[in-house]
C-alpha cells in the first residue's frame, strides 16, 4: 500500500497549498535544532505561523513516518487542506519555493542547489567526527576535517560570495535557501574552530551572510523565545554546538 505521504491523490492538495502564504504549520521533530533548524528558520523568517511538536514517545509514532525518521512537516491551509512532507531537504526546498527563497529562474535554482549541496557535504563531514565515541579518534578526525574539506569549503565559498559583491547573499541581492544553510554552518564551524577559519578579518563575505540572515526581524524574534533557547541548550548538550 502506498504511504499516505506519497499518495498521488495528494497532487491536487499540494498544488492548492503551494501558493498559500497564510497556512498553519506543524514541525514534528526532537526538542533541539538538529535537522529541524533550517525548516524553523525558513518558517520564522517568512513570518509563518508554526508550532513545534516534540514527540515524548517517538517509538510509538515512528511507524507513521515514511522512513521512520524526523523532521516531518504538516501544513494546514486556511481552507482546511492538509499536506504532509517528510525529509529535511524536501521540506526546506518546498518552503523555500513557497516563500520566495528559491530563485526566480532555473539558473538561480541550480545555483542555490549547488551551494546547498556543498553545505550539506560539509555538514556530513562534521557529523562524521561528532558521532565518534573514542576521544582520540574524534580529535584526530576533527582536525583532519577542519584542515581539509572544511578549510576548502571556507576558501571556495568566500570566493564565490566575493564574486557576488560580498553583499550577504549567494544569488543576486536576496535571501535564498543557500544563505540560511551557510549562516547555520558558519556558527557550527566556529563552534569547533573559533575564528581560526572564519572571522570578520579572514572571511568578511561569509560573515556578512550570517549577519544578513540574523537581521531578519521575525527570525530574531523567534530566536528570542524561551522555546528556541531551550532547543539551543539541548543541541549543545547533544551535539556539541
Amino acid at each position: 500500500m502506498v504511504h499516505a505521504f506519497f499518495d498521488p491523490a495528494q497532487a491536487a492538495a499540494f498544488n492548492a497549498a503551494a501558493s498559500k502564504k497564510d497556512s498553519q504549520f506543524e514541525v514534528r521533530y526532537f526538542p533541539l535544532h538538529g535537522l529541524g533548524n533550517i525548516t524553523r528558520m525558513l518558517l520564522a523568517s517568512s513570518g509563518a505561523k508554526f508550532t513545534n511538536f516534540n514527540p515524548e514517545d517517538w517509538a510509538a509514532l515512528k511507524p507513521e513516518a515514511p522512513f521512520g525518521v524526523m523532521p516531518l512537516l504538516k501544513e494546514t491551509t486556511s481552507d482546511g487542506t492538509v499536506i504532509q512532507i517528510a525529509e529535511s531537504d524536501a521540506i526546506e526546498r518546498y518552503l523555500s519555493k513557497k516563500f520566495g527563497y528559491y530563485g526566480d529562474n532555473i539558473f538561480e535554482e541550480t545555483l542555490i542547489d549547488t551551494f546547498v549541496s556543498s553545505d550539506n557535504d560539509i555538514m556530513n563531514k562534521i557529523f562524521g567526527f561528532i558521532m565518534l565515541k573514542d576521544a582520540e579518534q574524534k580529535a584526530e578526525a576533527k582536525e583532519k576535517a577542519l584542515q581539509g574539506p572544511v578549510a576548502n569549503w571556507v576558501k571556495n565559498h568566500e570566493l564565490h560570495l566575493q564574486n557576488n559583491g560580498a553583499n550577504g547573499h549567494y544569488v543576486g541581492n536576496k535571501h535564498t535557501l543557500a544563505d540560511f544553510k551557510t549562516a547555520q554552518l558558519i556558527s557550527i564551524i566556529q563552534g569547533f574552530s573559533g575564528e581560526d577559519l572564519i572571522s570578520e578579518k579572514l572571511t568578511p563575505a561569509l560573515i556578512k551572510v550570517r549577519a544578513t540572515v540574523d537581521k531578519i526581524p521575525s527570525l530574531a524574534a523567534w530566536r528570542a523565545t524561551d522555546e528556541w533557547k531551550a532547543f539551543a541548550d539541548r543541541n549543545k548538550a547533544a551535539l556539541g554546538f
